[in-house]
């Protein structure tokens, strides 16, 4: 098997290649997802998927409300994940690592921008100037920060760590370069993006992968992985999890501007329950049926009034949160969806028709586009399990992490050096 899938991927690996192997635990807000990798060359293949739900795990108000039931379903994950690799495989595989993604909404992300206007435009950039100008951006992003924090404390107003810390943007005179070194101009502007989370969420991280025996290779929200997935393109991505949609513009695939929403497809369920009074289980079915065009029990016309109403408040929240993250450019015109929630009936229909030339700026009248699981670059899927939208956020979290881009270049390294404001806490060696 392993000799013939050698040959279907263009004879990358061999016999005798040493292959790398790691785990991807995905902790949703209402489910966990597991992905064994197999990895060599730059390319990477699933071997194994698990999933299980987590009731009560983070809350959308960022609250771990049973830290031992999320590690209790984590481990119902990782043991799906990791018997299918028996099948895949010929054996079992069990890694030792684990790339983490946390639930967005228990983040707060902001990119940042700092021009640095040159007082002689023909002397060519150097290294050092460059530098320079990287650090003074990530004081002003983190002393900015520090403004927005306040919602991650709670009340006992806990410390917020860096998560992540990347360059987006460099740019000369306007003009985007991979390295300024070496170009004269007039502007040298340099654009940073920060992820901050509260110190006791990540220590509930290392709480549960200790629990499991497992090491933590990384640690990382999911937002740039979610912009990951465009491959360079702008747009609009928009994951309609479990408990929470998130919301990423997307420049150059890079994220930008960020937002969560506390509405996501548990909303359409509660609604369903409390409408034709079901218990959670039958409302759940009834939503699924209801996506694929049967109900059952209440008319389609009624089952249309109760998710048309969940639908209308959650494309208002949408349009909330897009003018929020608007600037002077007009929106990408691309909508990008994904997540489990994205399934529900009417919900693509409905992003379809909204107005959204009359209430807001676009290039041109936007587009709906609903990502696949085999969009996402640099990963095989082998177990054939990586079928519906609810996948490609893991998926995308664990292409962007084995592309390296979490751990970013010598440059990205430096933001981590910056001193930060006192509200911040020790994450010595996290660079």
């Amino acid at each position: 098997m392993r000799e013939f899938w050698s040959t279907a991927v263009g004879g990358r690996w061999t016999a005798e290649e040493k292959l790398d192997y790691r785990t991807v635990l995905d902790l949703g807000t209402d489910q966990i997802k597991a992905l064994v990798l197999e990895l060599g060359r730059g390319e990477g293949l699933v071997v194994g998927v698990g999933r299980a739900r987590c009731p009560q795990g983070w809350g959308v108000d960022g609250t771990a409300v049973d830290i031992r039931a999320m590690a209790r379903s984590c481990d119902r994950a990782l043991r799906q994940a990791e018997d299918m690799t028996t099948k895949v495989c010929g054996r079992q595989v069990v890694p030792d690592l684990v790339v983490v993604g946390l639930p967005n909404c228990l983040t707060i992300a902001q990119a940042f921008a700092v021009t640095h206007h040159r007082s002689n435009p023909d002397r060519r950039i150097k290294d050092k100037e460059l530098r320079q100008v990287v650090q003074r951006a990530q004081r002003m992003a983190l002393q900015q920060l520090t403004q927005k924090t306040e919602p991650l404390q709670g009340p006992q107003e806990a410390r917020v760590e860096l998560l992540e810390a990347t360059i987006t943007d460099i740019r000369v005179d306007g003009h985007s370069v991979t390295t300024p070194v070496g170009f004269r101009g007039k502007d040298l502007t340099v654009a940073v993006f920060n992820v901050v989370v509260s110190s006791p969420h990540l220590r509930a991280v290392e709480v549960i992968t200790e629990d499991l025996g497992l090491e933590i290779l990384t640690t990382v929200s999911g937002w740039q992985p979610l912009a990951f997935m465009l491959d360079g393109r702008e747009g609009i991505c928009i994951d309609v999890g479990g408990k929470a949609t998130d919301i990423v513009l997307v420049h150059s695939g890079k994220a930008w501007s960020t937002a969560s929403l506390p509405v996501g497809g548990s909303d359409f369920t509660k609604h369903l329950a409390e409408t034709f009074d079901l218990s959670w289980k039958d409302a759940e079915g009834l939503k699924l049926a209801y996506s694929q065009g049967a109900t059952g029990g209440p008319s389609k016309a009624q089952v249309d009034e109760a998710i048309g109403r969940v639908t209308k408040a959650w494309l208002e929240g949408v349009e909330a949160a897009l003018k929020r993250l608007s600037v002077s450019h007009p929106l990408p015109y691309q909508f990008n969806l994904c997540g489990g929630g994205s399934d529900v009936s009417g919900l693509v229909e409905a992003m379809r028709s909204h107005p959204w030339m009359e209430v807001l700026r676009f290039s041109r009248h936007p587009l709906v586009r609903l990502v696949k699981p085999q969009e996402v670059s640099r990963l095989l899927d082998r177990t054939g399990q990586l079928r519906g939208r609810q996948d490609v956020a893991p998926l995308a979290l664990a292409g962007y992490t084995m592309a390296g881009r979490a751990e970013g270049d010598s440059l990205d390294r430096l933001l981590w050096r910056v001193k930060r404001p006192a509200i911040f806490g020790s994450t010595e060696g996290r660079a």
